[in-house]
């Protein structure tokens, strides 16, 4: 007796293809959320270990005496000067002849000598918009003594970004969310 071997029906094949389409259409945005929850976790550590970065300094600080201004002080890779407060303000290859002053070069300088990471900080373009972009960590300075750290990875610009401001003068680290277009 041959046996007669038979494929699916039309109507089987029409219903597997309705059933995986429900559910990836239910699926991905559970995956898209992941992703999302990955970046805002990456961009908290990053913030929490500048926070613990710039509480560490001001610790060594004190006690290597409070020093003033044109002396390092014995942390990280011993080229991070302090402000008149004891927190870190400035990465120089010589030591100041003044109190140093918090620029955008600055704020860029200290991201990268006090947290060792791959999250790598570059200034902000002459756009005046913050943009997201491929880079993690955007540095954006007006003139005021802060800098401004913004995480920018998977972000788009109608989007609220995780921010850090830092104040190298009163050492105070806020952390806050920010739409993209909007720079301080």
């Amino acid at each position: 007796m041959k046996s007669k071997s038979q494929g699916f029906t039309l109507l089987e094949l029409v219903v597997v293809i309705v059933i995986l389409g429900v559910l990836a259409v239910t699926a991905a945005p559970r995956f898209l959320g992941v992703q999302r929850d990955a970046h805002e976790a990456l961009a908290q550590g990053a913030f929490s270990a500048f926070r613990n970065s710039i509480d560490m300094y001001h610790s060594q600080w004190l006690v290597d005496g409070e020093p003033d201004y044109d002396q390092v002080v014995n942390y990280g890779e011993g080229d991070v000067y302090p402000s008149e407060t004891g927190f870190p303000i400035s990465v120089l290859d010589t030591p100041p002849t003044e109190a140093p002053q918090v620029s955008g070069d600055q704020c860029v300088a200290l991201w990268n000598s006090l947290i060792d990471s791959d999250l790598v900080a570059r200034s902000q373009n002459d756009t005046g918009f913050i943009l997201p972009s491929d880079e993690a960590i955007v540095s954006w300075y007006t003139g005021t003594p802060e800098c401004y750290y913004y995480y920018t990875p998977s972000f788009t610009v109608s989007e609220r970004l995780p921010i850090l401001y830092y104040s190298p003068i009163t050492g105070e680290v806020r952390v806050t969310r920010e739409l993209a277009n909007t720079a301080p």
